[in-house]
């Protein structure tokens, strides 16, 4: 059984998302903190900070993690037939569906890669949003997709680090 919190040197994952009203099927590289437990935080704090649910949750999820890419059409490793075809940087894959008119409209699955020659192991079947969170808590010492020191916001491309802003600030003259 694959260990959830381990996802060796490929942190990068594939985030494929279906069913979304408007946007058909549209499948985000998640470069860096893909690992599931980093996931479900994103999309835990998706939810919470812009209370998107449901076909809202792909919107709102775009909007505050600037890092995720859309995967070209012309490069989707599935359609090349070959197991090397996915690039070694995905350590994972998820799948996010969006069902409208079900009891939990929101559902999930995750695979881990197994060896260098691309095999993929199924971490869990499509769940529900919340259960991915019970299922892949963040790590107990922050790890590389928790909050360190419990700040509540994952730190992304899109948000600059405080350094960053202190050296964008305006110097009094």
């Amino acid at each position: 059984m694959p260990n959830d919190h381990d996802s060796g040197p490929a942190s990068g994952a594939l985030l494929s998302c279906l069913g979304f009203p408007g946007w058909g099927s549209l499948h985000l590289i998640v470069p860096s903190r893909g690992q599931p437990f980093a996931l479900a935080r994103r999309l835990q704090l998706c939810q919470q900070s812009e209370g998107a649910d449901g076909g809202q949750l792909l919107p709102a999820l775009l909007r505050r993690h600037r890092d995720l890419e859309p995967l070209d059409p012309a490069h989707w490793p599935w359609a090349g037939g070959s197991v090397m075809a996915w690039p070694q940087a995905w350590g994972h894959r998820c799948l996010l569906i969006c069902r409208w008119g079900a009891a939990t409209p929101l559902r999930i699955a995750a695979w881990q890669r197994q060896g260098e020659a691309g095999g993929w192991a199924r971490l869990c079947p499509p769940i529900p949003l919340p259960c991915f969170s019970e299922r892949f808590p963040a790590p107990p010492d922050g790890g590389p997709g928790g909050a360190p020191g419990g700040a509540g916001q994952e730190t992304t491309r899109a948000t600059p680090r405080p350094t960053t802003i202190r050296a964008m600030a305006p110097t009094a003259q």
